[in-house]
């Protein structure tokens, strides 16, 4: 049931997060006001978040799944029986995105509640592979569909309303089940609530490791976000909501890195897992974005001259190409959320797991507030291909930094022996 409740209400908030993209990009065609777009969505999570945290790891969990739902389906609603202007499209995404942490918060503190230790790389695949279909479903299924056939914004809110209230009673339904048993560390933290998350994660530079990881890969993605629209329609030439179908091989892509994330986490080490999902990343996200021109490069030799001969509209061999790269990629980023999602929920009390993933969203929120401004800005002024080329150099420079002290300890404490 957690699975139920979690994949039909992210089908309902992908679908309506990309709709309400392609609304603001019609209604204004800038990368910045996308951009601005994307961070309503996730703003949220540095207040809304930590209070989320705390009420996770306080209230019941099932109760705060379902009322989180219940008001997204409200906000649906409302949308429908307002005047729809690109201001109501900004209150929308805020008001989705506050109410979705309480909901989304409360689901990841239970999973580490009703799961025994050995088997928490194996849930946390699972758990985001249903996130991976939900999206595939959400942005390459519901909201081209509805939006493209129906073009009516309000049947898909309407759509959305009934999904998140499916989901909402489908909390209701997760069973009790006996707690695994789990060796706590550490006691009731003391001092200020809203930093409770933050001093768990500095006492186990283990956790603080992974937390670093999961800021950026997430940091990087809802800059990402900001920046797809324009790179839909002005590298790969094609309208934004078809133009996204070329990008659902990622979820497919992350759907069987997480199948397989879950096997390779409990035989490699954590910190192998996550180097290599970042280098994987931080190659294909380059080969995106000049995928026109690696297309046209490859071409040239007979094993790929296939790519020359493909054009069907607007959709040539530098669209097949990004079809193609688009799902390793998915699985790269795959193998870096599960990694660092593991440790977290391996070493961190169930009393603080709520407010520690809380803080973590927080921290993505905060790094990416300046840069997907920033990058939707540049994307206008420069073009979206040397913005996307920045990010995924500062994605490297970023990631070789955050190892680099975890290699470190292990000589650190053997000179210290010595």
């Amino acid at each position: 049931m957690l699975s139920f409740t979690r994949f039909w209400s992210r089908v309902a908030q992908n679908a309506l997060n990309f709709a309400l993209v392609l609304l603001i990009v019609d209604e204004t065609g800038k990368a910045f006001l996308s951009s601005l777009l994307v961070l309503a969505l996730v703003v949220p999570s540095t207040v809304a978040g930590i209070i989320a945290g705390t009420a996770a790891d306080t209230f019941p969990k099932r109760i705060l799944v379902f009322l989180g739902d219940i008001a997204r389906a409200a906000v649906c609603i409302a949308f429908v029986r307002s005047d729809t202007s690109a201001a109501a499209y900004y209150l929308v995404a805020i008001a989705l995105s506050t109410f979705g942490q309480f909901a989304t918060t409360a689901e990841g503190a239970i999973l580490p509640a009703i799961v025994k230790r050995e088997d928490l790389a194996r849930a946390n695949a699972i758990s985001h592979a249903v996130g991976g279909a939900a999206q595939l479903i959400g942005l390459g299924v519901l909201t081209p569909v509805v939006l493209r056939l129906i073009d009516s914004p309000d049947a898909l809110f309407i759509i959305c309303a009934v999904l998140f209230t499916l989901a909402a009673f489908q909390a209701l339904a997760i069973g009790r089940l006996q707690k695994p048993v789990r060796a706590e560390v550490g006691g009731q933290v003391s001092g200020h609530w809203w930093s409770a998350g933050w001093r768990a994660m500095r006492a186990d530079p283990a956790v603080m490791h992974a937390a670093i990881e999961l800021t950026l890969i997430s940091t990087a993605l809802i800059i990402l976000s900001g920046l797809i629209p324009t790179f839909i329609s002005d590298v790969l030439d094609m309208p934004v909501d078809l133009g996204a179908l070329i990008l659902t091989p990622a979820a497919i892509g992350v759907v069987l890195g997480l199948r397989v994330a879950g096997f390779l986490s409990r035989r490699i080490p954590h910190a192998v897992l996550s180097t290599t999902g970042f280098l994987g990343c931080v190659i294909l996200l380059a080969a995106l974005t000049f995928t026109n021109q690696i297309a046209e490069f490859l071409g040239g030799y007979g094993m790929f001259s296939w790519l020359n001969s493909i054009s069907i509209g607007s959709f040539d061999g530098g669209g097949a190409l990004a079809m193609l790269i688009v799902a390793p990629l998915g699985f790269a980023y795959a193998l870096v959320q599960v990694a660092g999602q593991t440790v977290i929920n391996d070493r961190v009390p169930l009393h603080l797991q709520g407010r520690v993933n809380a803080t973590q969203s927080a921290m993505a929120a905060i790094a990416s507030s300046a840069p997907v401004l920033a990058a939707g800005a540049l994307a206008d002024l420069i073009g979206v291909v040397p913005v996307m080329a920045l990010l995924a150099a500062a994605i490297g420079v970023v990631a070789v930094t955050n190892v680099r002290p975890l290699r470190e300890r292990p000589a650190e404490r053997h000179a210290a022996l010595q």
